[in-house]
């Protein structure tokens, strides 16, 4: 598992890999985004997928929904299983394609959990969809660049996170984890899955080997 791991990373990291005025639209972003002081050892990150990628969802453009997403009660639950197992941990990344969904999430975390720091990704689009080419019937002020710079900044934040809470019926939060696995900056990962897939590529999500 943990060389199957590997190769995927590997391999998302060729895909992902950016053209150099994207690298440095990132980094401008990141430095935004993401204290000097950041230790990612106590660091969770709670990368949501939402939007039209759950059942129910009233996006037009858009195709119908995936699974039903988890509340975000179920998110705040896991990030406090995290606190109680690892005290020490003091920030939360909250990223999220759906714009309606970190202020909620936060103010959740602000009241059952006021001492952790959150950071969010400054300057997201926020698109309200998954797809960057449906984009233009969702925000009339943004390009698909920004779209990209936008999410790839979020997948990059992430990579300072060594807690993951995630849904692996979502490929990009699966994928965040992978890749945090052999190119992120914690030297451990953990994952709680809140809504759980079944396949090799979901399993090497939740452990690596």
């Amino acid at each position: 598992m943990l060389l199957q791991t590997s190769l995927t990373a590997a391999f998302l990291a060729y895909n992902l890999q950016p053209q150099p005025w994207l690298q440095k639209e990132i980094d401008s972003r990141l430095r935004r985004s993401i204290p000097l002081d950041l230790d990612p050892e106590r660091t969770v990150g709670v990368p949501i997928r939402r939007s039209d990628k759950c059942f129910g969802h009233n996006i037009s453009g858009s195709a119908g929904g995936e699974l039903d997403c988890p509340p975000l009660e179920e998110y705040l639950d896991a990030v406090k299983t995290f606190v109680k197992f690892d005290p020490l941990i003091d920030s939360v990344i909250v990223t999220s394609e759906d714009p309606t969904v970190c202020p909620e999430f936060i103010a959740l975390l602000k009241g059952e959990l006021p001492n952790l720091r959150v950071l969010t990704n400054v300057g997201d689009v926020q698109q309200g969809t998954g797809s960057a080419s449906k984009l233009e019937s969702y925000k009339d002020v943004v390009n698909n660049a920004d779209v990209i710079a936008s999410a790839l900044t979020s997948f990059h934040m992430h990579l300072r996170a060594r807690y993951f809470v995630l849904t692996t019926k979502s490929s990009w939060t699966t994928s965040i984890a992978i890749f945090a696995r052999v190119y992120g900056f914690a030297s451990e990962i953990y994952v709680i899955d809140i809504g759980r897939n079944t396949n090799a590529y979901s399993s090497m999500a939740r452990r690596s080997g």
